[in-house]
């Protein structure tokens, strides 16, 4: 298993701890590619593939809200909530990262939670 693999494999853990059933998808994504790191066993696998394959083309067309000169820093993460349902885009490199689907139900104490999934698939300096 490649350091790579074994951070997905770690971040799919920690989701599937912590969201428990609300966890629906993860897709890793790079430049050219995309592949579904993690699905949900109730969800038919056909439309999820497609669905997927749309929302990576959103995300690869995506530009940061803040400006190259910002206070903030680098861009890392987003979470995109909606009425029944949240996206979390973590982003592993300018062209690479995985996106997260998840039921609404597991909003609650979101941002501790994206801090978290963003330090298992952070490369580490050993």
């Amino acid at each position: 298993m490649t350091d790579m693999e074994r951070r997905h494999y770690e971040l799919v853990k920690l989701v599937r701890e912590r969201a428990r059933g609300y966890f629906r998808t993860a897709v890793r994504y790079t430049d050219d590619d995309w592949h579904v790191i993690y699905r949900r066993q109730d969800l038919p696998d056909e439309r999820s593939k497609r669905r997927s394959g749309r929302i990576i083309a959103k995300i690869r067309e995506r530009e940061p809200l803040r400006e190259l000169d910002s206070p903030f820093g680098e861009f890392e993460s987003v979470v995109e909530l909606y009425e029944n349902g949240v996206f979390i885009v973590i982003r592993e490199s300018e062209t690479a990262g995985v996106v997260l689907s998840l039921e609404r139900g597991a909003a609650e104490s979101l941002a501790s939670f994206v801090v978290e999934c963003e330090r298992v698939v952070a490369p580490t300096d050993d």
